[in-house]
C-alpha cells in the first residue's frame, strides 16, 4: 500500500467500513498514479452532522497525474451504492452511508 497522511490528521474512531474504502481507494490511487494522501478523517472543521466526526469519512487529496472524473468513476463503481463518493474542489470525499442516497 501506498498511502501517505497529511500531518495533523486523526486516525482513530474510524469504522471498518472506511477503512475498507481507504484499501478499495489506495489500489485505485496505486493503479492510476501511485500516491493516495489522506488529508481528513476524524479531524478538521466538518458540516454539521458530517459523517468525518463518527469515523465514516475520509478525504483525499485529488489525483494529479490521472483524468479525477475517471478517479471518481473507479471508486463509485468498486465501493457500491452503501458509499457516496463526492467531488469537491479540492479533495475526493468519501462516506459510508447507507441510508442517503445523492
Amino acid at each position: 500500500m501506498i498511502v501517505s497522511i497529511k500531518p495533523g490528521v486523526r486516525v482513530r474512531g474510524l469504522s471498518n467500513e472506511i477503512l475498507l474504502a481507504i484499501i478499495i481507494a489506495e489500489s485505485i490511487y496505486r493503479e492510476t498514479q501511485g500516491l493516495m494522501v489522506i488529508t481528513s478523517l476524524t479531524d478538521g472543521k466538518h458540516s454539521v452532522g458530517s459523517l468525518h466526526y463518527t469515523g465514516d469519512a475520509v478525504d483525499l487529496r485529488l489525483p494529479s497525474t490521472v483524468t479525477i472524473d475517471q478517479v471518481v468513476l473507479q471508486l463509485k463503481s468498486a465501493l457500491g451504492s452503501s458509499y457516496d463518493v463526492i467531488l469537491e474542489t479540492d479533495h475526493i470525499h468519501v462516506e459510508y452511508d447507507p441510508k442517503r442516497k445523492i
